[in-house]
């Protein structure tokens, strides 16, 4: 890295800490993991960033990539497909990660403001996304909705509510009835053209 720009270091450091919590996590993981992924020393990346630092900018770029992947690259797919497509794979397995990433962001803002700007912002940017989302169902006909914005909100909490439940393993609360209980609390926020269901039914009981 000695002769990489300063600004090409820089994302190459954000790159590796992102590779890092997504393999150990927010908590687990160290600026030592960091360096070992690069190849450096741990003082030439305490030149650029503080590890509190760091680590927010990396679960940022995380959040965000999930978020363009779920929604925000996919304006030229149906609104009712892309909703879709987000509450069959919000539990999958491989949003695990993620997933995980987000609760220690949580606990983390409570004492680390750098964190707590971050989740802050991450958080608003899926409150953005998915009322956007609605609101572009509605202009599509795919269904109708009087409160996108106060949806978002109570979807984006259930979603977490949900996820942090299914990590903790409870046998109650399988991947599958996560699905349907977020399925079932979708269809009650929006309305689908009159004699259709808004949403494939297929995770109802």
């Amino acid at each position: 890295m000695s002769r990489m720009p300063a600004a090409q270091r820089r994302e190459a450091m954000i790159a590796a800490s992102q590779k890092v919590i997504l393999a150990r996590g927010l908590v687990a993981a160290t600026t030592r993991d960091v360096t070992e992924e690069l190849g450096v020393g741990v003082g030439l990346l305490s030149h650029y960033f503080s590890w509190t630092d760091l680590r927010s900018i990396a679960f940022a770029r995380v959040a965000e990539a999930d978020l363009d992947s779920a929604i925000r690259q996919r304006s030229d797919v149906d609104a009712s497909q892309v909703l879709r497509d987000v509450i069959a794979t919000a539990f999958g397995e491989s949003a695990d990660p993620v997933w995980r990433l987000w609760i220690e962001a949580t606990e983390l803002a409570a004492a680390d403001p750098s964190m707590s700007r971050v989740v802050a912002a991450c958080t608003d940017q899926w409150w953005q996304a998915l009322a956007g989302l609605l609101e572009r169902g509605c202009v599509e006909g795919a269904w109708s909705c009087g409160d996108p914005q106060g949806a978002s909100w109570r979807i984006i909490a259930l979603l977490h509510g949900l996820a942090g439940l299914t990590l903790a393993g409870d046998p109650r609360l399988t991947r599958a009835e996560a699905t349907r209980h977020l399925t079932i609390a979708m269809e009650r926020e929006i309305e689908g053209p009159a004699g259709s269901p808004p949403l494939a039914r297929t995770n109802r009981r």
